[in-house]
């Protein structure tokens, strides 16, 4: 772990929250720890208008650190960086070795992630499993079936703790003595849906909670679409159970799509026209129809090889 100072921490934090700073551009700069020791010093300590010295896009980001100066910002964000030690809640930087190579690679970049629980369960690989938040007696069953099978082949299940079929998952998970880790919307402090605190909890134990904004962030609609590029990113493939034509599991196979993260869609029962109507939207998007178990294991085997845990940045140190 690179020696950063608690403010320099809470620096990061704070650009963190700006989601409009998060490209990949800026984050191939706070990937190198002296930028970071060099920029702190710069504003904070020679109190000059650093953003004259720094090229191109990351001029933006010095700009917003000179604003967290001149507001006093950065006091807040260090009381955070405190209590989320106090509380064992993990701040993997960019420059941490446990940060998962791929988020890198994507567009817009987290620089920090907050965590709780276990950070190993970044190392490992992961599927992610979506669908409807009013799932049917016979997605339920599928969930199941598709939990178990990839937790007996050493697979983390990755979904957002949403009610429903992310639910459904990260039980099934932990149930059968596998990992788990849900991307939250919100702040790692403020756990949503509420009627999902307690499960929240047993994640912690046995898996991860993951956040990228903390409590000064506002939430709102759009986070949850923001934390879907994290999910897919973490994955090597995302399997949606049910969905409609439109939501959060369109939207988040539409991301992981872009991503180049492999889309399974399982095919739901006739007589469900809401879930048909979204399987035939994402097999139209490039997603691969899925009808049972054994037609999604065939499928999975030719692109993947379970054997492969996640790559970190500690894989290049």
């Amino acid at each position: 772990m690179d020696n950063f100072s608690i403010p320099e921490t809470a620096l990061l934090a704070c650009l963190n929250d700006c989601q409009s700073l998060k490209k990949k551009d800026n984050i191939d700069y706070f990937r190198d720890p002296a930028f970071v020791h060099n920029m702190f010093f710069d504003i904070f300590e020679n109190d000059s208008n650093a953003h004259m010295d720094y090229p191109g896009t990351i001029g933006s980001v010095i700009e917003k650190a000179e604003v967290a100066r001149e507001r006093h910002l950065l006091d807040h964000y260090i009381d955070i960086v405190k209590r989320y030690r106090q509380k064992n809640i993990r701040i993997v930087r960019v420059t941490d070795s446990e940060y998962p190579l791929k988020l890198v690679k994507i567009p817009d970049p987290p620089f920090v992630l907050y965590l709780k629980g276990r950070v190993e369960s970044l190392s490992r690989p992961a599927v992610a499993i979506v669908g409807t938040r009013d799932i049917s007696p016979e997605g339920a069953e599928n969930v199941q079936e598709i939990v178990e099978y990839f937790v007996h082949l050493g697979y983390t299940i990755v979904s957002g703790l949403a009610l429903g079929t992310d639910a459904c998952a990260h039980k099934a998970a932990l149930d059968l003595g596998g990992e788990t880790i849900a991307v939250l919307p919100g702040d790692i402090e403020n756990v949503v849906p509420k009627e999902n605190q307690e499960l929240a909890e047993r994640i912690s134990t046995s898996g991860a909670l993951i956040s990228e904004i903390t409590p000064l962030t506002k939430m709102h609609k759009g986070r949850y679409i923001e934390r879907n590029r994290i999910t897919s990113a973490l994955s090597k493939a995302v399997i949606v159970i049910e969905t409609g034509e439109s939501g959060g599991s369109i939207r988040q196979a539409e991301t992981a799509l872009k991503q180049g993260t492999p889309i399974y869609a399982v095919r739901p029962e006739g007589k469900n026209k809401r879930a048909v109507a979204g399987f035939d939207k994402l097999i139209s998007e490039g997603a691969t129809p899925i009808s049972d178990l054994h037609d999604l294991s065939m499928h999975f085997r030719k692109v993947q090889s379970p054997s492969t845990r996640m790559t970190t940045l500690a894989d290049f140190s």
